[in-house]
């Protein structure tokens, strides 16, 4: 089971920061960005919704 996914992306960097990134397919800005991959965690932030507290609630 792979844990990352590469997805190909339109993404404008200036000095060091990231200005713009848009998906490959709908690009919505005006702005000259280059086509570049991103890696992402497929999973991340997923430890935060099987969170719960003794009551058994989740926020």
């Amino acid at each position: 089971m792979e844990t990352k996914e590469k997805i190909k992306v339109y993404i404008k960097i200036v000095d060091g920061k990231t200005v713009c990134l848009c998906s490959f397919r709908n690009k919505k800005c005006k702005h000259n960005c280059d086509v570049d991959l991103v890696e992402r965690d497929k999973f991340y932030g997923w430890k935060d919704t099987f969170r719960r507290d003794k009551y058994g609630k989740s926020k």
